[in-house]
């Protein structure tokens, strides 16, 4: 039967949206491919001196192997580009301020803030300043990084998403990716110390030195002893302080993972080789690809050196790793970078006071591109210190002095590393390295282990002598203290084969004596750093897996006292007058010990401990919090544990929390509290388990704005992980170890790394999520690449 015209025209105008549906999967598949970056065959790029060869395995880890330095630099921009252009994009973006010039008006806000810093004027002058080879390889690996770049069939994919083209790489944006890490790793504002204003100012002076103890029966450093927490309690009452916080609270206390890392070492008395070994998992931010990319490479030269280890998109040079002869290791140091300047400015507000008298502002202007609007100006006001970033709870302008603004904050002589043959010549390394700061733990193939610190040390002059502290803002036109230039080598901390081989950091407390140098930019509390050097002294000698189970230690003896407090709190009387705590009691007293994904009992206690800070001394933190805009109770929250835990103890009567009959009534409202938490709705207390709580989210930076089924095909599994804050294992859904190493150099071949997601940030790449499962599972993968896969031969071209 023939088909009438209405009907005709239907089907022919269906199947003329399915060819052109199909035209357009094809024309995105072809994109998509075109993006991926070539693994085999010949590449004929400008700017190579020789032929390069790069040997990737079944991971996309490559291997490559160059007749001289600058091209092996080259290749690595090559491979960087092709591999994680995008993230590349967004590091020198997030820290220059060029966000919304990318992704619109939603960044806008932030790169006003960001441009403050003026990290694109200051990565300029940082790349000026480079000495002769560092110069060579950054600008080899900047034509490597365009070289790549163009020599892809399509843009990667993101750029198709957003509708822009990938702006070409510049030196000064390997100092930008410098940045961002700095960004990631201190805080930008300087917020404890200026916090620490508020606190100082705001509380009574015997309040303050409570709630900011020095440490406690947690600290493990390395050198000196654990300091003892003596505060006496205050002598106005909690209540005071609490009156009116607890009508309206913007401010809830929560265990938050923060970004550190651990790592420590066994001298070579303590292992099989007589090599010295090192392990290091670095905590930052989880994200869809992973931030570091590792990489291989034979230095050029007669004994063929091998470098292998995690590199950063956007750099260089080899981050943590080993060289054959060394292998070394980073953990956030936590010192002091920053200070705070509290100008005094007259009347017109156009000068500031200095040592020399009055002095105008110097004003540069910022302009903000906007994808889809038009530029926003930033006026910056710049002193003879650092830029005006705000100001104060008084209402005073505030100065920033900090490492990062300095042409000593950022260069590339890590570099130096994959040369170093001894602990002792990494230690010099460190002392002219421009990096945040870092606790460098560091091995040789000759058994030596060694700490300092990595990145550049401010020489303070005459803080204590006239009666200031580093760890509170202070006017310095007086000129009697202030900032003297940088430490030499000869003056850096450092620890060099302790006699008990063996040193750990975990981002709290190293050093004792030598603490002036280091300073003191709010250290982490000890227990976790405490727990791995119990786990190092229960051994004698050491494995690569011994060292891996401590990175997998999730046992939780930080909250074993808050365990048996809460089932001393659900005795029998109240038990039999709260027949619901019943459920509660049973999974705390079975709750395994352990940051267990399947454990309802952890998360039971982790909960009540929070809510018990939050309701004794929480309220204070939300006074303060809403009483100046200058206040992040995140960063002095840190030691809280010491104070809350003696009043829980003690429970001294004139700081019992406003509503509550007596302790007694306290504590077993927070119980009753944490049960209605974990059981709103139709929850069932049984499936409350901690993976429940700590879900992997580690997603790409754009499936936010895909549908779920795209998005889903970008990002990493939602699945429950072991671990959390105050142990070894370290895990949040979206942070935590970004990758886990651990080698002896000499014997690479028994080294382990892995690291979440994968090499490739390309969805369509065969191994884009490759050996991710051997980091969700704690397995021990290889440290060096396997057997290679796919070859690339480099050759130069017109």
């Amino acid at each position: 039967m023939a088909l009438s015209r209405p009907v005709r025209w239907v089907f022919r105008t269906l199947l003329l949206l399915l060819v052109l549906a199909a035209g357009g999967v094809a024309w995105v598949w072809w994109q998509l491919n075109g993006s991926l970056a070539p693994l085999d065959g010949e590449l004929s790029l400008s700017g190579l001196n020789d032929r390069v060869s790069i040997e990737r395995d079944a991971q996309g880890i490559p291997t490559i192997e160059a007749s001289n330095r600058p091209d092996t630099a080259f290749a690595l921009g090559v491979l960087h580009a092709q591999e994680r252009y995008f993230q590349m994009d967004l590091l020198r973006r997030n820290s220059a301020g060029e966000l919304a010039a990318l992704v619109g008006p939603v960044a806008a806000n932030y790169d006003q803030r960001i441009r403050l810093h003026q990290f694109r004027k200051r990565a300029q002058r940082a790349v000026a300043a480079m000495d002769t080879g560092s110069r060579r390889v950054l600008d080899a690996y900047t034509q490597g990084v365009n070289a790549g770049l163009n020599a892809l069939s399509s843009p990667p994919f993101e750029y198709r998403l957003l509708r822009v083209q990938p702006e070409p790489w510049q030196a000064a944006d390997s100092i930008l990716t410098l940045y961002s890490m700095y960004l990631d790793l201190q805080p930008e504002w300087n917020e404890r110390e200026r916090s620490l204003a508020v606190m100082k100012d705001l509380l009574p002076a015997d309040w303050y030195e409570f709630l900011t103890p020095r440490g406690g029966r947690w600290d493990a450093p390395v050198e000196g002893e654990a300091y003892r927490f003596e505060a006496d309690f205050p002598q106005t009452p909690l209540t005071e302080l609490q009156s009116g916080a607890l009508a309206a609270r913007d401010w809830e206390y929560r265990d938050e993972v923060q970004l550190g890392s651990n790592n420590w070492s066994a001298s070579g008395d303590r292992t099989a080789y007589g090599a010295g070994m090192v392990s290091n998992d670095m905590h930052l931010g989880l994200n869809v690809p992973n931030i570091w990319y590792r990489a291989s490479w034979i230095l050029p030269g007669g004994d063929q050196r091998r470098v292998t280890g995690a590199t950063l998109p956007g750099a260089p040079a080899m981050v943590v790793g080993s060289n054959q002869h060394i292998a070394w290791g980073f953990t956030n140091s936590n010192g002091d970078y920053h200070d705070s300047i509290t100008l005094q400015t007259n009347a017109e507000g156009s000068e500031y006071l200095t040592p020399d008298g009055w002095e105008p502002f110097r004003v540069e202007r910022e302009s903000v591109d906007i994808k889809g609007g038009e530029p926003v100006e930033v006026d910056v006001r710049l002193t003879r210190w650092g830029p005006v970033i705000g100001e104060d709870h008084l209402g005073n302008l505030t100065a920033l002095r900090w490492v990062a603004h300095d042409v000593e904050g950022a260069n590339l002589n890590l570099i130096r590393m994959e040369k170093a043959n001894t602990v002792y010549e990494a230690l010099d390394v460190a002392a002219v390295s421009g990096v945040p700061g870092q606790n460098l733990n560091v091995v040789d193939d000759r058994g030596n282990q060694a700490w300092t610190i990595m990145g550049r040390l401010p020489r303070r002059f005459g803080f204590e002598e006239n009666g200031f502290s580093a760890e509170q803002p202070s006017d310095w036109s007086a000129g009697n203290h202030g900032w003297n230039g940088y430490l030499s080598a000869a003056e850096y901390p450092r620890i060099v084969n302790p006699e008990p081989g063996r040193l750990w950091t975990a981002n709290a407390r190293i050093v004792d004596g030598q603490l002036d140098r280091v300073g003191w930019g709010g250290y982490a509390l000890g227990a976790r750093q405490q727990q791995i050097r119990d786990d190092l002294f229960a051994l004698e000698t050491f494995t690569e897996q011994d060292f891996l189970d401590i990175m997998l230690d999730d046992r939780a003896v930080f909250l074993e006292r808050w365990q048996r407090l809460m089932l001393a709190v659900l005795d029998e009387e109240t038990l039999a007058d709260r027949p619901p705590l019943n459920r509660l009691h049973d999974q705390v007293e079975n709750w395994q010990g352990r940051a267990s994904k399947t454990s309802v009992g952890y998360r039971i206690v982790k909960r009540y401990r929070e809510r018990v800070i939050d309701q004794t001394v929480g309220p204070v933190y939300d006074y303060l919090a809403n009483a100046s805009n200058a206040f992040w109770p995140g960063q002095v929250d840190n030691f809280l544990e010491y104070p809350v835990w003696a009043l829980v103890n003690q429970q001294p009567e004139r700081h019992l929390p406003e509503g509550f009959a007596s302790w007694d009534d306290f504590m077993v409202r927070m119980a009753v509290d944490t049960l209605t938490e974990l059981t709103q709705g139709e929850a069932s207390l049984s499936d409350r388990t901690w993976g429940e709580a700590n879900r992997l989210d580690i997603t790409h930076p754009l499936s936010g704005a895909l549908p779920t089924v795209l998005s889903n095909w970008l990002n990493m599994p939602a699945e429950p992980m072991d671990g959390d804050t105050y142990m070894p294992r370290v895990q949040s859904p979206d942070s935590g170890a970004s990758e886990r190493m651990v080698v002896a150099p000499g014997h690479e071949e028994n080294g382990i790394f892995h690291m979440a997601t994968g090499q490739s940030g390309h969805p369509l790449s065969s191994y884009y999520d490759r050996g991710h499962r051997d980091w969700v599972e704690g397995r021990p993968s290889r440290f060096l690449p396997g057997p290679t896969e796919w070859s690339l031969l480099l050759v130069p071209g017109q």
